[in-house]
């Protein structure tokens, strides 16, 4: 009986010891909160890419709000609400977003937070004279989804080094992310092979990355300085381009003030397409289907 007893003691014992094992093993694999636990993005394309490499590790905030115009855009006291936490602040730059320097002064944060994605996509330069006289850089690198791809590596990078612990995390959910991106160029590509037409003219210069990757021409811009009236001359030259032997498509945007852009269509006699190349609307809440609706827009206007 006693030894009966002991045995039993014994795998009582070992029983125990496996569930503690059990136990800790558990605790090892759970992910542990990384030491700050919030990010920032200035536009809706970056913030959806940031907040679905971040996934559950962090919480990754947009400063604009869709609808909005980021090149006039003025930052408002709840704008600063909540940055002051943000370990990063992903933007722009290039001349899109520069109210992110200043929001992330005026929180506490930092400029050194302000985490700029665009000078590092290879940027493209506007032809001269469709902008400025002289070779303007095209911030809008996000409308390439073959960009959009280098820019979640940069992510995972950044977002790495302000968690390192959470570093395979980001690599597997970016892993997911760039194949979902990758069969969408492949989608848009085959799509612009089909579109008999490639001249566009665009409210502003939002699209020449997409143009550049899917061989198209940007042979206009409506507005070359957000808020500025373009000349005579400027809008003559456009309705040339709109009436030409090979009439470019004619473009406005959601966020833009169209009113020019309906005035050129109506002396033109062209209609006008509607592109977004922000998204975060109803339509457009993923990065894809930011990138599909651009490409629809196109299908409707080039075939």
């Amino acid at each position: 009986m006693i030894c009966a007893r002991s045995r039993i003691a014994r795998l009582c014992g070992a029983v125990a010891l496996l569930a503690l094992a059990l136990s800790l093993a558990g605790t090892a694999c759970t992910r542990s909160a990384p030491v700050r636990g919030q990010a920032a993005a200035t536009v809706f394309p970056v913030h959806d890419l940031a907040r679905r490499i971040a996934g559950d590790r962090l919480t990754v905030r947009l400063i604009l709000a869709p609808g909005l115009d980021p090149h006039d855009y003025e930052p408002r006291p709840q704008d600063v609400v909540g940055l002051a936490d943000a370990g990063l602040i992903f933007a722009v730059g290039l001349g899109l977003d520069p109210w992110a320097q200043a929001l992330a002064r005026a929180a506490g944060a930092g400029e050194a937070r302000v985490f700029e994605l665009g000078p590092l996509m290879d940027p493209i330069l506007a032809p001269p004279g469709l902008i400025r006289p002289e070779p303007l850089i095209d911030p809008h690198f996000w409308t390439d989804p073959v960009r959009a791809q280098r820019a979640v590596d940069v992510i995972v990078e950044a977002l790495s080094g302000l968690d390192p612990e959470g570093a395979p995390f980001y690599r597997e959910r970016a892993s997911a992310l760039k194949r979902s991106i990758q069969e969408l160029h492949v989608e848009v590509s085959r799509q612009s092979q089909t579109w008999t037409r490639r001249r566009i003219v665009t409210l502003h210069g939002s699209l020449f990355y997409f143009a550049a990757r899917y061989g198209l021409q940007v042979s206009g811009v409506v507005q070359p300085v957000p808020g500025t009236e373009p000349s005579a001359q400027h809008l003559q030259s456009l309705v040339a381009e709109l009436r030409g032997p090979e009439p470019a498509a004619l473009f406005v945007e959601p966020q833009l003030d169209s009113q020019l852009a309906l005035s050129l269509a109506r002396e033109a006699g062209v209609q006008v397409h509607t592109v977004d190349a922000l998204g975060g609307r109803p339509g457009a809440e993923s990065y894809e289907e930011l990138v599909r609706g651009i490409a629809r827009a196109l299908d409707g206007a080039l075939r």
